[in-house]
């Protein structure tokens, strides 16, 4: 049985998993390539050097490479890395790395950096998001910016769908979800428990995200010595709007 180790972090175990990326697959590569034309003319320049924190397979990273900008991709799977590395081998300005965003060291700085799709929040202390973003901050030139994409809290939470069910490639995903809080916890999470049958037997996973809401990540934001330049709602950069818009997008500039 596959299954989430107490040994290890959700995330370590979940995001290296082949049923992570099968049940994920579907991501969209036209979305992503989207998002980045989209973030592309809000920067008003080319050719930057960026570094995709969190970057799964690189399909955003990949994205921002194909219009001009030099990308490094970073994440905590080895799977993910390889085959990012496989996938978007030959793409000019493009490489991957595995490392831990809570405390990386690349000996270069960049322009910007982006944290993507829900890739933040996966902490139960405080201090580790801390770190994530003082790290950040670290490896941005003065003036370089943060791209920060998180869910927007009391729309997830006014949304939440209790139970569902997919099936792909022969392998049924079973999911449960429902938001609690530990005690002694400075926050809600969102638990997200799947558990998967097909030709290879039953496993089970767990997902859990910080139920940051915007004055939580506002303070961790300002506290690391950003400054917030404005807020976006979802992928089309439309305002945000608590409550009523998917996404809480920050861009923050170092």
């Amino acid at each position: 049985m596959e299954t989430n180790s107490p040994s290890k972090d959700w995330f370590a175990v979940w995001f290296d998993s082949h049923h992570y990326h099968q049940l994920y697959g579907h991501r969209s590569d036209a979305e992503a390539k989207a998002f980045m034309e989209r973030l592309h003319m809000e920067w008003g320049a080319g050719n930057l050097q960026l570094l995709d924190l969190a970057c799964g397979r690189g399909r955003h990273a990949r994205a921002a490479a194909e219009l001009g900008h030099e990308v490094l991709g970073l994440d905590l799977s080895q799977n993910s890395i390889e085959e990012a590395q496989h996938r978007h081998a030959g793409v000019p300005g493009l490489s991957f790395v595995v490392g831990d965003m809570r405390h990386f060291e690349l000996e270069r700085s960049f322009d910007g950096v982006l944290n993507l799709f829900t890739s933040f929040g996966y902490f139960d202390r405080k201090a580790d998001h801390l770190a994530v973003l003082r790290q950040v901050h670290r490896h941005l030139r003065p003036g370089g910016f943060l791209v920060l994409d998180f869910l927007d809290t009391p729309f997830a939470k006014a949304r939440l769908v209790p139970k569902d069910e997919i099936t792909r490639d022969g392998v049924t995903y079973r999911m449960e979800r429902h938001v609690e809080r530990q005690p002694g916890a400075d926050w809600d999470t969102f638990v997200k428990r799947i558990v998967h049958n097909g030709p290879e037997g039953r496993g089970e996973h767990v997902e859990r995200v910080a139920a940051l809401n915007e004055e939580d990540l506002t303070g961790m934001l300002e506290s690391s010595g950003f400054n917030i330049v404005t807020r976006y709602g979802d992928y089309t950069l439309a305002p945000w709007k608590a409550g009523e818009t998917p996404r809480i997008i920050y861009f923050a500039t170092a």
